[in-house]
């Protein structure tokens, strides 16, 4: 156990002299290990160092460490100022990030159509892609046919680090949103749903139906944001199940229809938990 707790060290005194000293530490106080473990990679900390002793699992293991370690994170300060719950799970956190970001798989289209289920119609969906520049920094969208195209995603919220006590009592808002275009030559038509689900993937939550919306014919290229918030649906949500649908509307063989793009999901957590 000595020689796993000891880091071995060498300095050049001059000329070709080497020295080398030991630092045992086992004897360091528990401020200055907590600050030490928290500068080293999280996989470094669960791979390796939590198995060095019981000392050091005892420290890695606790939430407080990881509150710590979220706190010198950049990417988690936006986070570490909400007002969170007591019991909240800082670990996860910091191993999964599952907050603030995009849970949706591939939203541009830059990857083909992986992590989309896909149905088309008529001509079915293909991809258009631009210069960076242009279309308000987007670089690739979907392109819907003449009849019905239609995608959709599931996500286990589970998966990607949530866990049942935050989305239970805590319930965190989920933030879905959308951007949809047209051809300039062609109108097309647009619809979104979401739905949250239970664990069997079939109970439906709540729910959300963007209704039909109409893109005209545009002498310049224009994009439309859809956008909702879920908050407060009760216990039991572990799925989210994204699908929207576009077309033309004047029926052109091809790809005419509604573009979509930019899609995101994501959760966040709110500026206040209630007493």
């Amino acid at each position: 156990m000595g020689q796993s707790l000891q880091k071995s060290c060498k300095s050049h005194s001059g000329g070709d002299g080497e020295t080398e000293f030991y630092m045992d530490l086992s004897q360091l106080p528990e401020e200055v290990l907590n600050l030490i473990l928290r500068h080293l990679p999280a996989s470094v900390l669960l791979r390796n160092c939590q198995y060095v002793c019981k000392r050091w699992h005892s420290v890695i293991d606790s939430q407080a460490f990881w509150k710590f370690k979220a706190e010198e994170e950049k990417k988690h300060l936006q986070i570490v100022k909400k007002c969170v719950p007591a019991n909240f799970d800082w670990k996860r956190l910091c191993l999964k990030g599952p907050f603030n970001k995009n849970l949706i798989q591939n939203p541009f289209g830059e990857e083909g159509f992986k992590g989309w289920d896909i149905s088309n119609g008529g001509d079915g969906w293909s991809i258009r892609t631009f210069p960076p520049e242009d279309l308000a920094g987007i670089c690739s969208t979907f392109v819907s046919s003449y009849f019905w195209c239609r995608k959709s995603q599931t996500i286990n919220l589970l998966e990607v680090g949530l866990w049942e006590d935050i989305l239970d009592n805590y319930q965190p808002e989920i933030c879905i949103e959308d951007w949809y275009s047209s051809h300039r030559d062609c109108g097309g038509e647009y619809l979104m749903k979401v739905k949250l689900l239970a664990a069997d993937k079939r109970t439906v939550l709540q729910k959300y139906n963007s209704g039909l919306k109409i893109v005209p014919i545009q002498p310049v290229q224009c994009w439309e944001k859809v956008i909702h918030v879920f908050y407060n649906y009760g216990p039991g949500v572990r799925y989210v199940k994204f699908k929207h649908a576009a077309k033309d509307v004047l029926f052109w063989k091809g790809h005419f229809g509604t573009w979509v793009t930019k899609t995101s999901l994501t959760v966040r957590l709110k500026d206040h938990v209630k007493k």
